[in-house]
């Protein structure tokens, strides 16, 4: 069995320079490395290198992703537009919906790289649902003020190196603690009951693009302190649905964290007030 099945459009690790590798040979190599050092294994990772639209979608192939533990989609514009992404990505949810399950301990073992951003109509119909629950990894800046952005690359300067490396060590982060649990229920030396119960929880508010890096920045320390950071999802836009996730996560939660910056924010569907200040 594989633990971890990436996920991409082909297109995305094709190299800009003559020293370029590949974003996507890149990402595998620093994600398996650092998954390692935080697991002490090296883990199984598996990514179609070579098969395209034209290929035949047989059980071989089928199977190597079908029984992995976690799968990575790494989206781009493409990737909304390959039928072959988006049939891995639908036999992936199918099958795991039908065995194991698509999430584990609340977890989704479906986490999505946003590499490229797209606008969120080309998402087709049927993979909607799939990424509506998911909290995704976004691997770009956006500037405020133009609207421009640019990607985390390790050869875009210095600034977007650390971004990069800061952005794939938390994705690691995620990706290790859930394949520790699962390996744990497995051996049957996972922590229950009291273990479980006594884990912090922190909400960590929604904030607006002028402060996610400090956002992000907050999620890493907790994280790594051990705390359960929520909201472990997206958050519904729509007004009353908002409020209602809002309610139920600070029910639950120890302590909540809230970053107030110069923007006002995104206001749900229904409201008159922003996320920042309902």
């Amino acid at each position: 069995m594989n633990d971890i099945f990436i996920s991409y459009a082909h297109i995305d690790n094709e190299a800009m320079t003559e020293e370029d590798k590949g974003w996507i040979s890149q990402f595998h190599k620093v994600l398996g490395t650092r998954v390692a050092q935080l697991t002490g294994e090296k883990p199984s990772i598996w990514r179609d290198q070579k098969l395209g639209g034209n290929d035949v979608f047989d059980q071989a192939i089928v199977h190597q992703f079908c029984n992995a533990r976690v799968m990575i989609s790494i989206m781009s514009p493409r990737y909304l537009k390959s039928e072959w992404c988006m049939r891995e990505l639908k036999q992936f949810h199918d099958n795991a919906s039908s065995t194991s399950g698509v999430s584990f301990e609340n977890k989704s073992r479906i986490l999505k790289v946003i590499k490229t951003p797209f606008d969120t109509i080309d998402v087709p119909n049927e993979i909607q649902s799939v990424f509506a629950s998911i909290l995704g990894f976004e691997f770009f800046d956006v500037d405020s003020d133009t609207g421009k952005f640019k990607e985390y690359n390790t050869t875009f300067g210095a600034e977007a190196k650390h971004n990069y490396f800061s952005k794939i060590f938390d994705l690691a982060h995620e990706v290790s603690q859930l394949l520790k649990a699962m390996n744990d229920r497995e051996t049957g030396n996972g922590e229950t009951g009291v273990a479980a119960t006594e884990t912090k929880k922190i909400f960590l508010a929604t904030t607006t693009k002028d402060l996610q890096p400090e956002h992000d920045r907050i999620y890493r320390n907790l994280i790594e302190r051990g705390y359960q950071v929520f909201p472990d999802r997206p958050m519904p836009l729509v007004g009353t649905e908002f409020k209602q996730a809002v309610r139920d996560h600070l029910e639950k939660c120890d302590a909540s964290v809230h970053l107030i910056g110069s923007s006002y924010g995104l206001v749900p569907e229904g409201e008159v007030d922003s996320v920042i200040d309902i």
